[in-house]
């Protein structure tokens, strides 16, 4: 494992599985050519065996010559083979992706590998362009204890300054269009057919997190119907980026090298999928992100560069502080980067984007729009779970429920949800969904009942709060990691505990490391706080608030997909694939274990 990514610094990490099981396929232009027409395929090069050489390179030998023509066996040289991110993502061996893949191909080794064969090339130059998200910016905020807008500043210094990059801009226009895209869609559904305050059949999970969506695809796939297709600002921001900026540079797409700032290690596994891309305009299969980087990552790039690259200057220019943020955001933007004002702002809601906020305030407007509600009479009624990461919001109409959302955070509460969603349970079905009730607790509430009755005391001083139910709301907004993207597992951690060495030697079997373990998990979750006080304090836009700047951001995205012709569905819609097991028993046997 790399020292930055591992199984202690993840949440909800799972391990690989102890061999890849992709089958291993070798190109038809590495066959001898004696034995190989345009037909061939390897099975017809007959018997062959590996052989290493006296330079430790493997051959293949073909045994073809000697037993047929009686000639010398002819040989060839293999090359390594190579397991890709998105041979990954289409295999069932292994819940998430290989670390060492995922560590290798994005990584800050190959980005700086890119600049330097950028810099070397002749007329064959890339234009580098970043793209940073909120979290990572309250991340790095926290950690050199600066303001957000300082934080800006320097970032936009170290990759445009010092880094040659072209463009720098905010995730938030793609974040944007990425919150109207999925609201207006619940709205479009929810009231399709559908009466005032009825829950649908089944809610629609969202799908920005792609940790849980790799999950899904792996081990639940009878919850694909249900995932959201609407893509993350991550992507849609890469279209725009990149489109925009070869424009602007006369260039092609391909020579745009997109690198983002994201605060999760799964971002990468996002960028890697091919159906994000390719096949949707002909001959565009050019990847909208070409390298993810996390807080972790880039800090360990600048330490690594020896000063070369400095984040925060051990004496900060007073000219860069001084300027003003509106003109710093504008001029490292490209100059047709629209919306430049809102490009850097944040949503308000949860950490993670604020999907399910979002939506019931959207949904709100449009009543109020369209039914002629007024806005006084709405009111927005919140449920906790059975702990902090699950939480439902109600939105309310004269007291009467409208519309309903939830977040899940963390692979228990995910766990928790997709069973409920599984068909085919009837242990107890409650709004056409089976939940399981526990004998005991079963037990436990006629005994409280029996006691209530003989009490005297009324059904409704006694009943028991209502909790957060996720599966019979309309949305669920869902990210793997507890806390949500704000405690993402490429975010800067809290410093490591300092404990006060005891008074007497402790005795050899004192387990001194529990207690080292409680006081950084108290630490991290005080650090998380107070990076998500950083985080809230990034200029909020509230779409519900500007339903005219709705309007031209939907319009604006029209002319865009007009002028480039990107398609609609390429801007902003993906889809999800169930992933099949492997039925080899030999790869069942070696690649499934943990």
């Amino acid at each position: 494992m790399s020292a930055i990514l591992s199984a202690d610094d993840l949440n909800d990490f799972i391990s690989p599985g102890v061999a890849c099981i992709k089958p291993v396929t070798q190109p038809k232009s590495e066959l001898n050519p004696q034995h190989v027409d345009s037909s061939s395929t390897i099975s017809e090069t007959g018997e062959v065996e590996i052989q290493i050489d006296s330079q430790g390179n493997p051959l293949e030998i073909s045994q073809i010559d000697t037993k047929i023509n009686k000639a010398d066996p002819s040989s060839t040289a293999l090359t390594p083979a190579q397991i890709s991110l998105a041979d990954c993502l289409a295999c069932s061996g292994c819940i998430t992706s290989a670390e060492e893949v995922l560590v290798a191909q994005h990584s800050h080794h190959e980005l700086l590998k890119a600049m330097e064969e950028s810099s070397l090339a002749s007329g064959t130059e890339k234009v580098f362009v970043a793209s940073i998200s909120q979290q990572l910016r309250a991340s790095l905020a926290m950690a050199y204890d600066m303001s957000i807008e300082e934080m800006d500043k320097l970032l936009i210094n170290l990759f445009v300054n010092q880094m040659g990059f072209q463009y720098v801009v905010g995730t938030s226009l793609g974040r944007k269009l990425s919150l109207i895209n999925e609201s207006q869609g619940m709205i479009h559904r929810k009231e399709e057919g559908k009466t005032i305050g009825e829950n649908l059949k089944n809610p629609v999970l969202s799908s920005i997190c792609p940790g849980w969506v790799l999950y899904a695809e792996k081990t639940h796939p009878y919850v694909l119907p249900y995932i959201s297709t609407v893509k993350s600002a991550q992507q849609i921001t890469g279209c725009l980026l990149k489109n925009l900026t070869a424009y602007e540079r006369g260039i092609g797409k391909s020579k745009v090298y997109h690198l983002t700032i994201m605060p999760c290690f799964d971002k990468k596994l996002e960028s890697a999928r091919p159906e994000l891309f390719a096949n949707h305009d002909g001959a565009d299969n050019v990847p909208d992100v070409d390298c993810v980087l996390t807080a972790r990552e880039l800090v360990t790039l600048i330490d690594e560069s020896l000063g070369k690259y400095q984040l925060v200057p051990k004496v900060i220019p007073q000219t860069l502080l001084r300027k003003d943020i509106a003109e710093v955001y504008k001029s490292a933007a490209p100059t047709n980067w629209p919306f430049v004002q809102y490009s850097w702002s944040n949503d308000p809601g949860s950490s993670s984007g604020g999907y399910a906020y979002t939506y019931l305030r959207l949904f709100q407007e449009q009543l109020i729009t369209t039914q002629n509600y007024r806005p006084e009479d709405f009111s927005m009624k919140v449920l906790q779970g059975k702990n902090t990461d699950v939480y439902e919001m109600r939105l309310l109409h004269n007291g009467n429920q409208v519309a309903s959302s939830a977040i899940v955070n963390g692979f228990r509460n995910i766990q928790n949800l997709v069973r409920k969603l599984k068909p085919g349970n009837n242990n107890n079905k409650v709004g056409g969904l089976a939940i399981k009730v526990n004998p005991l607790v079963a037990r436990r509430r006629a005994r409280m009942s029996k006691s209530e009755d003989s009490s005297g005391a009324s059904a409704s001083s006694m009943a028991p709060a209502e909790i957060a139910d996720p599966s019979k709301v309309d949305y669920v907004e869902i990210m793997a990691c507890p806390q949500g993207c704000i405690n993402g597992g490429g975010q800067i951690a809290a410093p490591a505990p300092t404990s006060t060495p005891p008074a007497a030697p402790a005795p050899a079997h004192a387990a001194t490391s529990t207690t080292d373990v409680k006081i950084a998990v108290v630490l991290n979750k005080d650090w998380v706080s107070e990076v998500l006080m950083k985080y809230n304090s990034v200029p909020m836009f509230d779409l519900s608030l500007h339903p005219e700047e709705i309007a031209g951001f939907i319009q604006w995205s029209q002319e865009f997909e007009k002028e480039f012709d990107v398609s609609e569905q390429r801007l902003f819609k993906t889809h999800f694939n169930e992933i099949e097991k492997p039925t080899d028993a030999t790869a069942i046997m070696v690649g499934s274990k943990w």
